[in-house]
């Protein structure tokens, strides 16, 4: 173990004095990355905080040293500390034997186009398609937002030609095909294969299911179909259960929801949660996982959902329709289909054992392909 990386990646560190802490998530793929490099050099934004509000302590890894960058909440803020980005780069050039970087990061361009720097890039999503996903948003508005992006698209793709380049899942290797770049497909997984727990080990199924969501609170995750769905079920089971795992921009407006529609008994909602113990049990105690999102990579919660041996129904975003067949280890709905999703969950509740068959292959599939030591070996590797 004698290579040295630097991770260049937007994941918002919190610091409490001199100590950094980072979210569970990210945290685990610090320690992968503690264990097979000599050193590693995190770039990311830093904000001062009074609390680590629950996340992990990254100087409990020594051989991290964090690289500051200022706070941002968008390109433009980005874009105003543009040099603290060219310095935080230029000081790592000559220390590593490869930068790894987040793809779509604000300046993830910059290691290969101005320093030349050995590059892993990493897909793990797509700004333009879920800016053209975004309910919120006016036509105009995401006209000019995508417009305002296309400088920084171009110079990403230039970057591309001349790295390594990995994309979580298949779905955006087309589009990086027709510009000239050959990448290699990759599921992002948190899931560690020590800590697979067999799904013969959980609770019976329960009628009506208690059903779970983990993710951000946004528009494009498909937050309007889930409240359309939510008065479905509850004409349907009136004491169904739902958790909802996450925060962001929707937040407040479900909340308003749920009070509005008699749901307090129903919904629970817990808010961003950083304990991956916390996460895991909640999602042990669930009986169906539902993913209606627009837009995604891989995605990872769903792979996490599979390694805790829950059933997954969700949209075909992303990786999955490439990954997972409808009916083996998923079942689909349509996008912005609540009556499709509706029509998989009384499904479940009538003939359970169907998706006990699925919940057992979606588990093999996750447990012998899409571990985190696979995924991160692939995108880390020199």
């Amino acid at each position: 173990m004698s290579k040295k990386i630097a991770i260049f990646a937007s994941w918002n560190l919190l610091k409490v004095g001199d100590i950094y802490h980072i979210g569970g998530t990210h945290f685990t793929y610090l320690q992968f990355a503690s264990k097979q490099f000599e050193r590693v050099y995190l770039i990311s934004s830093v904000r001062k905080s009074a609390t680590p509000n629950g996340q992990h302590s990254i100087n409990s890894l020594s051989n991290i040293e964090v690289v500051e960058l200022p706070p941002v909440n968008s390109y433009v803020g980005a874009y105003k500390n543009i040099r603290a980005y060219y310095k935080a780069i230029k000081y790592v050039r000559p220390l590593v034997d490869l930068i790894y970087c987040r793809v779509p990061d604000p300046f993830c361009w910059m290691p290969k186009l101005l320093f030349n720097m050995p590059t892993s890039m990493h897909y793990v999503g797509d700004t333009i398609d879920a800016t053209r996903q975004n309910e919120k948003w006016s036509y105009w508005r995401k006209r000019v937002m995508i417009t305002g992006y296309m400088p920084e698209y171009w110079l990403t793709l230039a970057a591309s030609r001349r790295s390594k380049v990995y994309t979580n899942g298949t779905h955006l290797l087309a589009k990086l095909n027709r510009h000239g770049i050959k990448a290699n497909p990759v599921i992002s997984s948190t899931v560690s294969i020590n800590d697979i727990v067999p799904p013969d080990s959980r609770a019976n199924v329960g009628i009506p299911p208690r059903m779970i969501y983990v993710g951000y609170l946004r528009y494009a995750k498909g937050m309007n179909l889930l409240k359309r769905l939510w008065l479905k079920i509850k004409a349907g089971y009136p004491d169904f259960k739902f958790d909802i795992v996450g925060n962001g921009e929707m937040m407040a407006d479900i909340q308003q929801f749920i009070a509005s529609n008699n749901l307090t008994e129903n919904i629970v909602m817990h808010g961003r949660v950083d304990s991956r113990s916390e996460i895991k049990r909640l999602l042990r105690g669930a009986d169906l996982f539902v993913f209606p999102s627009l837009s995604e990579g891989s995605p990872r919660v769903v792979i996490e959902a599979m390694a805790e041996g829950i059933p997954v129904i969700s949209t075909p975003v992303g990786s999955l329709p490439g990954t997972f067949t409808d009916g083996d280890a998923i079942r689909y709905f349509d996008f912005d289909n609540e009556d499709q999703a509706y029509s998989l969950i009384t499904l479940h509740c009538s003939e359970p054992e169907l998706y006990t068959a699925q919940r057992n292959r979606a588990f093999q599939l996750v447990r012998d392909n899409f571990t985190k030591e696979k995924f991160l070996s692939t995108v880390y590797s020199i």
